[in-house]
């Protein structure tokens, strides 16, 4: 035997007790040899009719992939612990103790993926499902400590408004001089090809976008006399320049046809419905085409930023958990200008690196405030 640890798998026992029988198959049982002090090793064996009668063990190999039936979602689970006493023999030969069962499972659910069987309890299963549906839907939160005082001094040092979405933002990149329904269109592209896109860059593209011979309209975006190419070429250097211009055109294309006829629609599910607008677009427009701005609260990358550092959501939540959270306990009528303070105030103090906690004005009351990561001296070339 493998290490000299075991004893051979079969061999001579005294015959089992007379209340085993046929239908108790299935038992474990470990020989360790005198002396051994390698780890035990589980060797599954069948008890069958031959023991009785010749009072051998014959191994059998220990089946690992077990089947459970996916129908089966709740059943009664019970596990009969088998310990081996080393101290009961007979002779020179170890013993079979059996106990009383030790483990019992009840009214359990059972996650299988592939070969493998996850079994809960019923109650914690009951929890995890609570959980799950408490995630899926936007559940009242309390809202942090200090969070109007942290707010007010944010827009305490917000009041120059010089940040780059105050200068080049989308309520900012629209004709003035155009008709409404061209503002609103206008502010839809905006909105849409902002997104992984500096402030700057954004408003550098839309003005060539408006200088385009035709204008940057509806009815001249869906005509056959303006390519994708060409839209892309205007576009360069937006972020993913080529996709925003296929969304360009196939949402100009979708708003000239029925039902739309031209118009940009003023729901968000109508919105989200159009080629390349999300939840942050959709409720970008509403707000600036249509003066909406209490129908959700407007996450970019800045403002889960900020809210992360401030401990108001986790530091790995989505924009669309920490839109969520926000609004379970932020005033709707504060939803619209919260987003745009924070989106400025990300900009200019609270920045990805190096931010300037020593000129904030809540810093005393931000948990991760002088904690991040000095900026990164890039090395100079010799």
């Amino acid at each position: 035997m493998e290490d000299n640890a075991f004893a051979a798998f079969s061999f001579s026992a005294p015959a089992p007790p007379t209340s085993w029988n046929r239908t108790e198959k299935t038992v474990k049982v470990c020989a360790l040899a005198p002396g051994s002090n390698l780890r035990l090793r589980l060797i599954q064996v069948e008890v069958d009719a031959g023991v009785k009668q010749s009072g051998r063990l014959s191994p059998l190999g220990i089946n690992r992939d077990r089947s459970v039936s996916q129908t089966d979602k709740r059943r009664k689970l019970t596990a009969k612990v088998e310990r081996f006493d080393a101290a009961a023999t007979v002779g020179r030969l170890p013993c079979l103790v059996k106990t009383e069962p030790k483990l019992e499972i009840e009214d359990s659910d059972q996650a299988i993926s592939g070969n493998i069987v996850k079994v809960e309890s019923s109650s914690k299963a009951v929890k995890a499902r609570q959980s799950r549906s408490k995630a899926d839907n936007s559940t009242k939160e309390c809202a942090p400590e200090n969070w109007e005082q942290i707010v007010q001094g944010i827009r305490s040092m917000r009041m120059g408004k010089d940040a780059p979405v105050d200068l080049f933002g989308t309520h900012q990149l629209f004709d003035i001089e155009a008709d409404k329904g061209t503002q609103q269109f206008q502010a839809l592209v905006a909105a849409m090809i902002s997104s992984q896109t500096r402030d700057a860059v954004t408003g550098a593209a839309m003005q060539r976008l408006r200088a385009m011979p035709g204008g940057l309209n509806v009815a001249h975006i869906a005509s056959d006399d303006v390519e994708i190419d060409a839209l892309a070429e205007i576009l360069k250097p937006v972020g993913f320049y080529r996709q925003k211009a296929k969304f360009m055109k196939s949402i100009a294309q979708s708003l000239a046809a029925p039902p739309h006829n031209g118009a940009v629609p003023n729901s968000l599910e109508e919105l989200m419905k159009l080629p390349g607008v999300g939840p942050k677009v959709a409720l970008l427009v509403l707000w600036v085409a249509f003066g909406m701005g209490e129908e959700g609260l407007i996450v970019d990358t800045n403002v889960r930023r900020v809210c992360s550092r401030l401990g108001w959501v986790p530091a790995d939540a989505t924009p669309e958990l920490t839109r969520r959270t926000l609004e379970s306990w932020m005033p709707r009528s504060m939803w619209a200008d919260t987003s745009f303070l924070f989106v400025g105030f990300g900009q200019q103090v609270c920045k990805p690196l190096a931010p300037k906690c020593e000129g904030c004005k809540v810093s005393q009351l931000c948990p991760s405030a002088f904690k991040q990561s000095p900026k990164r001296q890039t090395r100079k070339p010799k």
